[in-house]
């Protein structure tokens, strides 16, 4: 199993103080990357990221950096994987 380049942060919605201690890492020297709400897995082939898929409608993944010292948050929509929808 490789290691893949970057950050992670998984349940960014789930708990309460997730989505600021991420922020707060990256600010401290973190590497940037992605970040995902319940129910949303990362897809990548050989080291690099393809898309993300949900099992919650309203899910989202984003890509999560630094610019200027600020956090920038990039939404990104999963494919919804629905039973018969």
């Amino acid at each position: 199993m490789g290691l893949l380049s970057g950050s992670n942060c998984p349940h960014y919605d789930g708990e309460a103080d997730r989505r600021d201690s991420y922020h707060r890492l990256q600010k401290n020297g973190m590497k940037p990357g992605i970040a995902c709400d319940d129910g949303v897995a990362a897809y990548f082939i050989n080291g690099k990221l393809k898309s993300f898929v949900s099992s919650r409608k309203d899910a989202k993944a984003y890509k999560v950096g630094m610019t200027d010292s600020k956090i920038i948050e990039e939404p990104v929509q999963p494919n919804y994987l629905a039973d018969g929808e």
